[in-house]
């Protein structure tokens, strides 16, 4: 119904309306989260809107403006952190268990992507970033300033992106309801998207959905304290893994046919991460528009900052070294880490993360690395990385799932061999089977950008290598026998369907 009324409100009233329809309709759909959760959306798009307005209005030399910024992301940070953490109430002394308590606080659906998403659009109208300027182009009356909202609503709040991403900026967004393909009828975005939609139900429903119970056994019984089988140790590490990339990557596909279905192309925010040669880029291909979000907001200015005060100084390689390069890395990736929610286990999970990503690019940089690169193989060097990387990934995402530290370093004591004589837990053939057709898809099969991309179905965030079976690539075609695969996977999704478990990312 929504997709009728907004090609009906494009071809006979204009953008304007159509974005209307979309603003209105991603409204209702996020109803059901909650009236506060509402209430508190629309705040915050006032809130950004209006500061917005008033710095493109402002001039550059006034001392207000830089102040009135300030206030602006001061109020996205204030109102994430007091939602997600709870922080005024820790400080009050309500709450003194603030790492471990904070799970059962319910947390406003969305609200970490929608406040980056404005925290971004903040920043790009501070700096005068030219498709914010056009936005606000006309917008001193109040006919004109009611519409520059609705429009600046349907962008933040577009419903196949408000909850988990991606996270968008406006110089990708608006040219493209500005153009003239954008007020016509495409039936192939019809196509692309329910392709897009089928293959992202069956991520989500069938694979993700029915590998999460081997992995909530696995990890009640680390935090438990229960001996297992080092293989059921690692079946449940391996799950996990599986897990959460088939249910985040069947949500960016899902996205991404949703947008495309309303004419709109958005940013790539998955590309095959488990293909990745080390951890930087693994970060370059999972939760791609997060990623340099944080990157622009943090380490790059860090990065600099550290950078120019041991130029000033004068100082050695080494603490060079650690100012410019290490330290932010480590504060990057606690940030994101925490990002996720308030848990000792996200800690962990960040230092592992840092301590790893700066390693990696202390080695990649260094002579020997590159001495080493020369003499050897690209192909054996591609297959040593990626099998570090695929260790070191699954302990670290087996610590980011565990119910705690200890919990997680009881689980790494049976993935190394602590109880061979562990009793059988469940058994083996039916988790290893799936476990066998998830990573078989992960490795061998090309992701669904790659399979329609000669559609130009997504924006390239970075440009990444692929390493699939290039004649598996750009295979897909509007035709009737895609259509009935299509067809065969949807309704595969609808048989688990009645089930209706969140997606992970939903609850960060």
């Amino acid at each position: 119904m929504t997709l009728i009324a907004f090609y009906l409100a494009l071809l006979t009233r204009g953008r304007n309306e159509a974005l209307l329809v979309i603003f209105t309709a991603s409204i209702i759909f996020y109803a059901p989260y909650g009236i506060s959760s509402v209430f508190l959306l629309l705040v915050a798009l006032l809130v950004n809107f209006g500061v917005s307005n008033a710095l493109l209005a402002m001039d550059d030399s006034n001392p207000y403006r830089r102040v009135l910024y300030g206030c602006g992301q001061g109020y996205n940070i204030a109102s994430l952190c007091y939602f997600k953490y709870k922080i005024v109430t820790v400080l009050l002394g309500d709450n003194n268990d603030f790492l471990t308590d904070i799970a059962g606080v319910a947390i406003p659906a969305g609200i970490s992507f929608y406040t980056f998403h404005q925290a971004a659009f903040l920043a790009d109208a501070y700096v005068r970033e030219k498709s914010v300027v056009e936005f606000f182009a006309g917008t001193r009356s109040l006919r004109a300033g009611f519409w520059a909202f609705c429009r600046y609503g349907a962008f933040v709040s577009f419903f196949p992106q408000l909850i988990i991403g991606p996270i968008t900026y406006l110089h990708e967004f608006h040219p493209q309801v500005k153009s003239r393909k954008f007020i016509s009828f495409d039936p192939l975005n019809i196509a692309v998207g329910l392709a897009f939609i089928s293959i992202g139900m069956f991520k989500k429903v069938v694979i993700a959905d029915n590998i999460a119970p081997t992995v909530d056994l696995v990890f009640g019984a680390a935090g438990a304290g229960a001996v297992m089988d080092p293989a059921h140790a690692w079946i449940g590490a391996l799950s996990y893994m599986a897990q959460l990339y088939f249910d985040f990557s069947g949500y960016s596909d899902m996205a991404l046919g949703l947008a495309r279905m309303f004419g709109l192309r958005y940013p790539l925010n998955f590309y095959s991460p488990f293909k990745a040669n080390g951890i930087l880029d693994y970060y370059r291909r999972w939760n791609m528009t997060l990623t340099r979000v944080i990157a622009r907001f943090l380490f790059t200015p860090l990065s600099i900052a550290g950078t120019r005060y041991c130029a000033v100084h004068r100082l050695s390689p080494l603490p060079t070294q650690v100012l410019s390069l290490w330290l932010p890395m480590l504060i990057n990736f606690q940030v994101l880490s925490l990002w996720h929610g308030a848990a000792w286990t996200f800690v962990a999970f960040g230092l592992m993360q840092g301590v790893w990503s700066a390693a990696e690019a202390q080695i990649r940089g260094s002579k020997k690395y590159k001495r080493m690169c020369k003499s050897t193989s690209p192909f054996f060097r591609l297959l040593v990385e990626r099998a570090i990387f695929f260790m070191l990934i699954c302990l670290s995402l087996a610590m980011f799932r565990s119910e705690s530290v200890g919990a997680a370093f009881h689980l790494y004591a049976q993935m190394f061999g602590a109880s061979l004589d562990a009793p059988s837990a469940f058994e083996m053939r039916e988790p290893v089977l799936m476990l066998f057709c998830a990573f078989s898809i992960i490795y061998l099969m090309p992701n669904a950008v790659e399979l329609m991309r000669r559609y130009r179905p997504a924006m390239m965030t970075y440009e990444n290598e692929s390493y699939g079976f290039a004649f598996l690539r750009s295979i897909w075609r509007p035709s009737w026998g895609w259509a009935a695969f299509a067809a065969i996977l949807t309704i595969s999704s609808l048989h688990y369907v009645s089930r209706q478990p969140p997606f992970l990312y939903q609850g960060f």
